[in-house]
Parts: C-alpha cells; structure tokens; sequence
C-alpha cells in the first residue's frame, strides 16, 4: 500500500496550499509524532498477539498430551487387569493340578 513518487509530490503540494509555508513544518512533525504512534501501538498488538497464539499453541498441544496419557494410562491399567486376570487362571488351573 505504498505510494509513488508522483502522488507524494501531490500530496506535499496539497499541504503546502492548505497548511500554508509557516505551518508546514508544524503539522509534518505532528503527524510524524502520529504515525509514530501509530506504528508503536500497531507493534504492540502485533507482539501481544502473537504471545496468545503461543500461549494458545502450548495449550493445546498440553491438553493433546494429557489426553493421550490418560489413554496410555488406561490402556496400561487394562492390560495389568488382563494380567492379572491370566495370572489367576493359570494359579486356579496349577493348583486343580495338586
């Protein structure tokens, strides 16, 4: 969104006939003071926003990790039930044995 040359120049012509020679000055550094403003707070936006998309990001990725732990921990916890389900069966079959 850049302006050329020419419209640069039209633009200075414009403030000159408007603003007048003694003011000119003036009103540049103010609007300078602006745009610089402007820019400051546009940085800040910017940097805060992209502070709560990592902070976003590492939430989700956290709870993505609790989920899978907790269905590696039940899958672990079913398997140790199997276990030990298979454990007493082979303790009943050893011991109808005797």
């Amino acid at each position: 969104m850049g302006i050329g040359l020419g419209e640069f120049v039209i633009v200075l012509l414009v403030a000159f006939i408007v603003v007048g020679p003694e003011d000119l000055p003036k009103v540049a550094r103010t609007l300078a003071r602006w745009v610089k403003t402007a820019r400051k707070a546009m940085k800040d936006i910017s940097g805060s926003f992209e502070e709560n998309l990592e902070k976003e990001d590492f939430i989700q990725t956290k709870d993505a990790l609790t989920s899978d732990f907790q269905q590696a921990n039940s899958e672990l916890a079913r398997i140790q039930q199997q276990v030990l389900e298979n454990a007493r069966r082979e303790e009943a079959a050893v011991d109808l044995k005797n």
